[in-house]
């Protein structure tokens, strides 16, 4: 009864298991991108967020990062690395090849994803860690050997003529006993002896590899004191690194030049006034990654914000922004926005304002909402806002918004982050009003 009780449990389990196995395969076989996620897919190819997921290829930390990027976060380890790989094959063993298996897919994803850096980081400290373990090795080797070497090949000969006339008194008394017993019974000790010489290579043979491998005194110094100078320098490249690019708020920005610190206090600005002048009902229309500031800064509701998951959303504040004004104004009251927060760095050179951005808003909307399409805002293949630039983008609401009263600042209408002058110039604003 109990075997059968076995046997009828493990049936059950196995088809149980069989069941489940097949349900989720009807799933993964069903879906269109076989179960994984778009995140995941682009790790394995990097070019799938680009074509089929804007809005993931548009975050910054999706980027693929640049070789100054590599320089700026792991500094000196870019040059470690390869050192480190190198000695981890020398020899082979079960821990060295798991770590060269994680720095070749840490490297990988890095490559992929600019945030996956920080998988990089530790794979590239311990590969690192090898190689400079073995750099001094090497070195202190060497130096100890200089140091030395003179009594230590004195010691060795004095070994070798020992050790050969204890053989050859050994032998002389063994000469002397009959050539029946010699034959019949050898010595156990000649034997270890002799097994002792086949395997083991003589003291002097060793003394003579460290000694071809011995690198000289003073080079060996010098290369313990550049290493020891590049670990110092490195450690002065992570305090400011962590001081000024990592610990910097997102919020105040600063820029230095041949006059002093500049401070940009733009963004913390708008959003003390959205919060003194606006009711606490109102909802701010804004792209996306000034979601959580306005809500935290401001207290103001928003459209779509860095946690939104309803790509639709997403997509008609882009279709917004991408519309000429009186169809922008359209989607925006039909949402009840009632302000629209748009930030511009023309001015000041500041890169990462919403025209630098608005590409991927079009992209964006375009994949929801088919009447928005990326070529009507390009010329030629180029994204332009001079005078060659397109009508679409010239009566586009973000064009409207950005370069509202621009001319005014210098009379030409120069862009410093785009480095030219605006196509066009002079416009009003017939649905919007510009806050003061």
């Amino acid at each position: 009864m109990f075997k059968v009780a076995v046997t009828l449990v493990v049936s059950v389990g196995l088809a149980v298991c069989c069941a489940v196995i097949a349900v989720l395969i009807a799933l993964v076989a069903s879906s269109p991108t076989k179960g994984w996620s778009g995140r995941s897919l682009s790790l394995l190819d990097p070019t799938y967020a680009s074509k089929y997921i804007p809005i993931i290829a548009s975050v910054s930390e999706h980027q693929p990062p640049t070789w100054p990027s590599y320089f700026m976060d792991i500094n000196v380890l870019a040059f470690l690395v390869p050192a480190g790989i190198i000695a981890c094959f020398l020899p082979l063993s079960d821990a060295s090849s798991f770590v060269v298996l994680y720095i070749a897919t840490s490297v990988y994803f890095s490559g992929v994803m600019v945030r996956l850096m920080l998988v990089l980081a530790p794979a590239a400290c311990i590969t690192s860690g090898i190689a400079l373990s073995q750099a001094f090795d090497v070195f202190t080797g060497s130096i100890k050997f200089q140091l030395t070497g003179a009594s230590s090949n004195t010691e060795v000969d004095a070994a070798e003529t020992s050790s050969s006339t204890a053989e050859s008194q050994t032998d002389a008394v063994k000469t002397e006993k009959p050539e029946e017993t010699a034959k019949n019974r050898p010595s156990r000790k000649s034997k270890k002896k002799e097994r002792e010489h086949g395997e083991k290579p003589s003291t002097k043979a060793k003394a003579e590899k460290k000694r071809l491998l011995a690198l000289p005194l003073e080079s060996s110094v010098i290369s313990l004191l550049l290493l020891v100078l590049l670990g110092a320098f490195y450690v002065v490249h992570c305090v400011w690194a962590a001081a000024e690019a990592y610990s910097a708020p997102s919020i105040v920005l600063t820029s230095r030049s041949h006059d002093g610190l500049h401070v940009f206090d733009d963004f913390r600005e708008a959003y003390a006034w959205l919060r003194h002048n606006t009711d606490v009902d109102d909802k701010v229309a804004s792209w996306w990654d000034y979601g959580y500031q306005t809500t935290a800064m401001a207290n103001r509701t928003v459209i779509v914000d860095n946690n939104t998951w309803n790509n639709t959303h997403i997509a008609t504040v882009g279709t917004a922004m991408s519309s000429p004004e009186r169809a922008a104004w359209e989607i925006f009251h039909s949402l009840d926005v009632k302000y629209v927060l748009v930030v511009f760095g023309g001015l000041v050179g500041y890169p990462s304002d919403d025209i630098n951005k608005f590409l991927w808003m079009v992209r964006i909307g375009g994949g929801v909402f088919p009447h928005i399409k990326e070529p009507d805002y390009l010329r030629d293949g180029q994204y332009r806002i001079d005078s060659q630039a397109t009508p679409t983008m010239l009566n586009c609401l973000m064009y409207k918004l950005s370069y509202y009263r621009f001319v005014e600042t210098d009379g030409k209408g120069f862009d410093r982050v785009r480095q030219t002058e605006i196509g066009k110039k002079y416009f009003k604003l017939t649905h919007f009003e510009e806050v003061r």
